[in-house]
């Protein structure tokens, strides 16, 4: 059976477009995912969900900022952000008006928390609430023009110029202003008994890599968004050719709601201004994942466990050939001594005496045992470095110690 046959035996068709539970439409906007197909509760399935990201993201960030007293500002900005996702999803599951603005002004809103906080660092009082003012004039003026006008392009443009100020503006910070102060501490701390921090290439490199990471997935979704709408009508026919739940792949806009980094990145930027690289590190184990912002012990007792799991593959391997050359070596010593016996070399076989065999199997096993009770050891000193950090992050929960 082909792939494509096997994908249709296993797919089922979409419903036709109707009117669903939510009734007619106001939006201005929709999108190529037809409206109410897959359920009839909810207008677009795909881009209601995708939504789940925002929201996750969203409490996940004001939790650590509450955890690590990181700037109140930055607890606004996520709680913007997951204002964004609850409005999307009830924009996208109803194609109302409302919802459509919540979803939209939203997105105005959070980039300019963002550009108070990236503009206010270290500025005086007078300037900050200057700046506020500003800025809360201008996310009202964009309101008014958008609520009037109704034009997506003038809403879309605006969240443009906002983001764009908030990016390029911080990666002139980055290379202006960080590099410039990491460099300055790492040079005072050499010779210093101090933790050890990473260097300023390897932070600002990592930092780099964020942005590119971030902004190949934000242009990524945009470019699938605008090809989902610009070839609708192709795509929609090839969506009806595979059926559901293969289809789902092609909803285009659904894969605009992937976006992130950007304010993680400005939390790590503004912590390293203050000083604290040595207190707060990030963990972003695998490009897949999503970077957090911790403290450094508790990046230590993450770093710990992913150790002690390799460790402890490694050990039960060496505990198996242990076992294989231990039972080898009985065997051998009950066959009498002129008995032919082949050790395997390559794709060959080469005769040896069962004595040279023996002696072979002996020092094998000797170290082997070494090899596993050097990573015995090792194991022991991994999860009393892990209990020891771990230790140290419930004092800190307990005692409300906060890095400020």
């Amino acid at each position: 059976m082909s792939v494509q046959s096997l994908l249709q035996a296993l797919s089922f068709p979409y419903h036709e477009p109707r009117h669903g539970f939510w009734g007619e439409k106001t939006s201005t906007l929709n999108f190529c995912e037809e409206d109410y197909v897959m359920s009839y509760y909810c207008a677009e399935v795909c881009n209601t969900l995708t939504n789940a990201l925002f929201v996750w993201l969203g409490c996940k960030g004001i939790r650590e900022c509450i955890k690590y007293s990181h700037p109140p500002i930055f607890v606004v900005t996520f709680t913007g952000y997951l204002t964004v996702g609850l409005g999307s999803t009830f924009f996208h599951a109803t194609l109302k008006y409302p919802m459509q603005l919540v979803d939209e002004l939203a997105m105005i809103y959070t980039t300019c928390f963002m550009c108070f906080a990236t503009f206010t660092y270290a500025r005086s009082a007078r300037f900050s609430a200057c700046l506020g003012i500003g800025l809360v004039s201008l996310a009202w003026f964009i309101t008014v023009r958008y609520y009037k006008t109704k034009d997506p392009q003038f809403h879309q443009d605006a969240y443009a110029v906002l983001t764009a100020t908030v990016v390029f503006s911080n990666m002139w910070i980055m290379e202006r202003i960080l590099r410039p102060a990491l460099k300055k501490r790492e040079e005072s701390r050499r010779g210093a008994r101090s933790p050890r921090v990473p260097t300023t290439n390897d932070t600002i490199t990592q930092m780099w890599v964020m942005v590119a990471t971030g902004l190949s997935i934000f242009l990524g979704g945009y470019l699938i968004w605008n090809l989902d709408n610009q070839y609708c009508n192709t795509i929609r026919r090839w969506r009806h050719q595979l059926g559901l739940p293969w289809a789902v792949v092609l909803e285009g806009h659904a894969w605009w709601h992937l976006t992130y980094y950007y304010i993680v990145w400005r939390i790590w930027i503004h912590r390293c201004l203050d000083g604290d690289e040595e207190k707060f590190q990030l963990y972003w184990p695998s490009m897949f994942g999503m970077p957090e912002l911790l403290r450094e012990v508790e990046t230590q007792a993450m770093a710990a466990q992913q150790q002690i799991s390799l460790v402890r593959t490694q050990q039960a391997s060496k505990q198996r050939e242990l076992r294989m050359a231990q039972l080898t070596r009985t065997e051998i010593s009950s066959l009498p001594t002129d008995t032919n016996v082949y050790e395997g070399v390559g794709k060959m076989f080469v005769a040896l005496p069962v004595s040279d065999m023996k002696s072979k199997l002996d020092g094998q096993i000797k170290d082997v045992e070494g090899e596993v009770d050097g990573l015995g050891k090792r194991l022991h000193y991994l999860e009393v470095s892990q209990k020891n950090s771990k230790d140290q992050i419930d004092r800190m929960l307990r005692g409300g110690v906060g890095m400020s």
